[in-house]
């Protein structure tokens, strides 16, 4: 089953939303993290930085309750139904050769 990556927009909607349902402000949150009080409120309204920091947001989620996904987690690689495939040798990649 394939999901739709979530968008930086949405994950800063979702942040915001969560805070306001647990009682929390960004400021407090940001504290939660080690960060300064303002990392999160810049997050949310200016988009800086971008994405969340992976171990921030791990934090987050886990506090909240919620898949990491939400809060900007890309789907984790999983392959789709190809066979499995042998090196020819040691140390090369299949293909290796013909990229060369």
């Amino acid at each position: 089953m394939f999901r739709t990556p979530v968008t930086p927009e949405r994950v800063r909607e979702r942040l915001e939303q969560l805070a306001a349902e647990h009682g929390n402000s960004l400021a407090e949150l940001s504290a939660f993290l080690g960060r300064n009080k303002a990392y999160l409120q810049q997050f949310v309204k200016r988009g800086t930085p971008r994405r969340l920091d992976e171990d921030d947001r791990l934090r987050l989620a886990q506090f909240f309750g919620v898949d990491e996904r939400e809060l900007g987690a890309r789907e984790p690689w999983a392959p789709v139904d190809q066979p499995a495939r042998k090196v020819a040798r040691a140390g090369k990649w299949p293909g290796a050769e013909a990229a060369h």
